[in-house]
């Protein structure tokens, strides 16, 4: 990997914290949400043995589709390789958290992981992950694709986070009724021109024009955080060593205030998205609540597949509305190896054997278009677009481009990408959805636009602070 794409990062002196919260998107996660009672105990196990040595997984990922696939990998990985491989599976979000929180208490961490560079850049600054660098770079080579850059996370040179998949925003909306009533089907259109949709839309079908998820909710944290990157706004600015909350000063607080405007505007033409998280965001769509939504991924159209099959007959997908730039928030997922584990050799084999296409587009296909791959030029290769569920419900599809899918994971950006080097501690901030409550405090609290913004970034400071100590 060429040295100038690389991204630095000198631990600002956080390495000392304890742990890190690993809250977020999931690339498999349906709904958002962690397991229950802390997650501390032991998940489920599977256990393939092998003659020279146990990699231990623990993946968050505890669907059937996914337990039956890595099993299946697994199997063939040790086949190949002579090594052992331990399945661990629990619950995304807090189960995922405390149980590697328990393992590096216990001086015995899985090899392996996978999370997102918000949650791994945490854990990089702790000084707990070992480096794939070469594995990054290996993967780079075989595609032969770069990487986003914001898929990525590094610190003082060390690739900590390879990559699998991506989920970015992406929204969806009834055709026909756009048609109808806003006269077009929208692709790339201006925040001027969704307004004019949603709000010439709203009510026809005895539906509401959209869904503006609004609580102490991660839907509604990344819904802030995708209007903010489209209206040029910075949430985080580093200065040297210090990464600082800006989203409240100066030039980027007028844009806060522009975002939490116009948001006002969408929720007159809204269902009551008060408490939305990812379960109800999705739901509003195929249930026939809303004519339009905004999700990160493609869940709405797949839950319409499978619950209303009208509504994803007469689905399009539009760029997200854009104003000062054609951007959005995207999440990425990818391996990540505990330094302390006792078989990192065969860890890094691992990373490798599932980068392979193979492996990866299987992967990919168990939510297609929902996880995409992290290289751009990649969205449209065949070997990725050979899935019934997108040969059935995208390819025939007008208003569902392939090349409009591509341009989305080439315009993505993260939180944790916004600064260079990466910002870490944008993890611990996200995860407390202190942008989700702000928008709850201005459009359905007591609070006015000047005082919810205050708190959001008062609140994001304290965050911050703690991390730190």
């Amino acid at each position: 990997m060429d040295e100038s794409r690389r991204r630095f990062l000198r631990r600002a002196g956080v390495a000392a914290a304890a742990t890190t919260t690993l809250a977020g998107c999931s690339g498999g996660g349906g709904g958002g949400g962690g397991g229950g009672g802390g997650g501390t105990p032991a998940g489920e196990q599977r256990t393939i043995s092998g003659d020279k040595g146990e990699v231990h997984f623990l993946s968050a990922e505890n669907s059937s589709a996914f337990k039956q696939y890595y099993q299946k990998w697994a199997e063939r990985f040790s086949e190949e390789t002579g090594y052992g491989v331990r399945l661990e599976f629990v619950g995304v979000g807090s189960s995922q958290s405390a149980r590697i929180s328990r393992l590096l208490q216990a001086g015995d961490p899985p090899e392996l992981t996978t999370t997102a560079p918000e949650k791994g850049g945490g854990l990089a600054l702790q000084g707990v992950l070992a480096d794939l660098s070469d594995q990054a770079s290996w993967m780079e080579e075989l595609y032969g694709y770069d990487f986003n850059e914001d898929f990525l996370f590094s610190l003082q040179g060390s690739q900590y986070v390879v990559p699998i998949w991506v989920n970015m925003t992406m929204d969806w909306y009834r055709v026909s009724t756009w048609q109808e009533e806003a006269g077009m089907a929208p692709r790339e259109p201006t925040w001027d021109e969704f307004l004019e949709g949603v709000q010439a839309t709203d009510g026809v079908g005895e539906r509401r024009g959209t869904c503006v998820p609004a609580g102490q909710t991660l839907m509604a944290t990344e819904y802030y955080i995708d209007h903010m990157f489209q209206n040029g706004g910075q949430i985080f600015e580093r200065n040297g060593d210090t990464v600082e909350v800006v989203m409240d000063q100066g030039e980027n607080r007028e844009l806060t205030k522009e975002v939490l405007e116009y948001i006002s505007q969408l929720n007159e033409v809204s269902v009551d998205g008060s408490g939305y998280g990812y379960g109800p965001q999705i739901e509003s769509y195929w249930s026939e609540q809303v004519n339009e939504v905004k999700y990160f991924g493609a869940r709405p159209l797949q839950q319409a597949v499978a619950n209303n099959e009208a509504v994803a007959e007469d689905t399009g997908l539009m760029h997200p509305p854009s104003n000062a730039e054609q951007t959005h928030q995207a999440f990425s997922e990818g391996w990540v190896m505990f330094d302390a584990a006792d078989n990192k050799e065969g860890a890094r084999e691992f990373v490798q054997f599932m980068s392979r296409p193979e492996p990866l587009y299987e992967l990919l296909h168990i939510a297609p278009l929902h996880n995409l791959p992290p290289f751009p030029a990649a969205v449209d290769d065949e070997e990725f677009l050979d899935n019934e569920f997108i040969d059935t419900w995208v390819r025939p599809n007008d208003h569902i481009l392939i090349e409009d899918v591509v341009k989305m994971v080439e315009t993505a950006k993260t939180l944790v990408g916004e600064t260079d080097p990466n910002n870490a501690l944008a993890s611990p901030v996200f995860s407390e959805s202190t942008f989700g409550n702000m928008l709850f405090n201005y459009l359905h609290g007591d609070m006015s636009i000047d005082e919810a913004i205050d708190q959001a970034g008062d609140r994001s400071r304290e965050v911050m602070a703690n991390f730190e100590q």
